[in-house]
């Protein structure tokens, strides 16, 4: 059994417990007092990565056994965890950074822990959702996580246009070689949203820009993007009732995007912008018509 000064786990007797520890996501002072602890007692880490997880023990003074548990061999790890916690062993889980399961592996070890008549602990530490909330100055009293998104853009828009009706602040993630498309991506479904981009939160590099979505595409032109990144998205209500709901300017930008790429028509353009802003119809649709009369005009065809 686990003991600390000021908290005590209570467990089955004979049994081991499943601890699901958070790590630190780059700053390696964010390791909590009771994740050291922990991990420090444990009699096997099941880890994501064993070689960053390595480094980190060997930054904490802690020698301990290592699992590799990956998407790959979940349910493999999880019959030796098993077999360890039936000898009342205790084992702790961890991702590469973060928190297990989430965005990272880790759900099924848990749940087949726990189907097995385990405890399952868990051991709170540092989040890139919540530190990213933090600064954006969104509201987040409820907001939607959405993880990564789909590779393949056909699957990807999808996507986005399922969260382009969701009222609340959305968080995502994503991988710096995917950013410059996702970032499209987002303008041309979500439209020109106020957005925060932080990167590599908590290291060295950290950096966190905020804007419309137009801004920060032509911010991210400017030069390749390294790290891991988690965007904040202002939510549909925002739109609806914010500032930016009622400009033109930021509504023809993003009628540009979608009618010239000739990816949507000119009816499921406005249909889409009226439907995110709040704006009539009426509005719109002279704005849209100027700008498909434009675009005919410097390729020579007639008006539709």
């Amino acid at each position: 059994m686990i003991k600390s000064q000021n908290h005590k786990i209570t467990k089955s007797p004979n049994k081991g417990a499943l601890y699901i520890v958070g790590t630190p996501i780059g700053n390696l002072k964010d390791i909590s007092i009771r994740a050291k602890e922990v991990l420090g007692q444990v009699s096997l880490v099941a880890a994501e990565d064993t070689r960053s997880t390595r480094k980190l023990l060997a930054h904490l003074g802690v020698k301990a056994g290592l699992l590799s548990c990956h998407k790959h061999n979940e349910r493999t790890s999880a019959k030796k965890v098993i077999t360890l916690l039936e000898k009342g062993k205790d084992v702790a889980l961890v991702s590469e950074a973060g928190t297990p399961a989430l965005s990272d592996p880790g759900a099924s070890l848990v749940k087949l822990v726990r189907e097995s008549g385990f405890g399952v602990i868990p051991v709170p530490g540092a989040s890139a959702v919540i530190a990213a909330l933090s600064v954006a100055g969104m509201p987040a009293g409820s907001f939607f996580f959405a993880g990564f998104l789909p590779h393949k853009q056909a699957e990807r828009r999808k996507t986005l246009e399922q969260l382009a009706e969701i009222p609340h602040t959305i968080v995502l993630f994503e991988a710096p070689h995917r950013l410059p498309d996702t970032l499209e991506d987002i303008l041309g479904i979500l439209g020109d949203r106020q957005m925060v981009m932080a990167r590599e939160l908590t290291k060295v590099h950290e950096t966190v820009i905020s804007g419309p979505v137009s801004g920060i595409i032509e911010q991210v032109s400017k030069g390749s993007v390294r790290g891991e990144i988690t965007l904040v998205i202002e939510g549909a209500e925002e739109i609806r009732h914010g500032r930016s709901c009622h400009d033109p300017e930021a509504v023809g930008k993003v009628l540009q995007h979608l009618i010239s790429g000739k990816s949507v028509s000119v009816r499921d353009s406005v249909d889409l912008l009226v439907r995110l802003t709040g704006m009539t119809k009426s509005q719109v649709y002279p704005l849209a018509l100027e700008i498909k009369q434009k675009d005919n005009e410097s390729e020579g065809l007639p008006e539709d």
